[in-house]
């Protein structure tokens, strides 16, 4: 009797295993997929092949989009966006855990811009000082010139013209970068005031 049991429950197991292929064999079979292929948009009942890569739709047999499948640009646009999301996500929660309160991410904004004020302030003074060298060269140099013919110099006089004012011109170079860069800070740091002040805004409202 136990063996009939058995042999019934196994039956009945493979008309419900086969019922379900033939299901989804029939349901597969009712699909049609719908794509765009030089201008021109074509139906089949059976997905186009790897090489058509710009998107497609999966239509029921009544007509009805079931389902969107993105082109391989979207997908890669889309996974961009997700990481973009996740490290906007990672930043907020950095911004929340560095600072405690608006007056610390303002003060360690003011400490970073102040740094970079004292060194373009230092190579100010470094390009006077040799501005100053400079004008000290040139007339010596002009001196000599005078009593020599142009050109007519000392050669040490000329080398050290040359290394002053290449040292000027790399001062200018960096207070430039520097001042580059402090404009960054401020635009980097005034974008986390204004997300700081939007996450705390978000936590009090929870």
């Amino acid at each position: 009797m136990r063996n009939l049991d058995n042999q019934m429950i196994r039956q009945s197991v493979l008309v419900i295993f086969s019922g379900l292929i033939f299901s989804a064999s029939a349901q597969a079979q009712n699909k049609v997929y719908r794509y765009e292929e030089s201008g021109l948009t074509t139906y089949q009942d059976r997905a186009p092949s790897s090489q058509q890569d710009d998107g497609h739709s999966i239509l029921s047999k009544q007509g009805v989009v079931v389902k969107e499948v993105l082109s391989r640009e979207a997908r890669r646009e889309a996974r961009k966006q997700e990481r973009d999301r996740e490290l906007a996500r990672i930043r907020d929660r950095a911004l929340l855990a560095t600072f405690t309160t608006e007056e610390d991410l303002t003060r360690t904004r003011d400490d970073r811009i102040g740094m970079i004020d004292g060194l373009i302030s230092r190579l100010d003074d470094r390009i006077r000082i040799l501005s100053d060298r400079l004008a000290v060269v040139d007339k010596r140099i002009l001196q000599q010139e005078k009593s020599r013919g142009e050109e007519k110099a000392q050669e040490s006089l000329y080398a050290e013209q040359h290394s002053i004012q290449r040292n000027i011109e790399n001062a200018w170079s960096l207070i430039d970068s520097k001042a580059a860069e402090r404009s960054d800070v401020a635009a980097k740091f005034e974008d986390d005031l204004i997300r700081y002040r939007e996450l705390k805004s978000d936590m009090g409202r929870q």
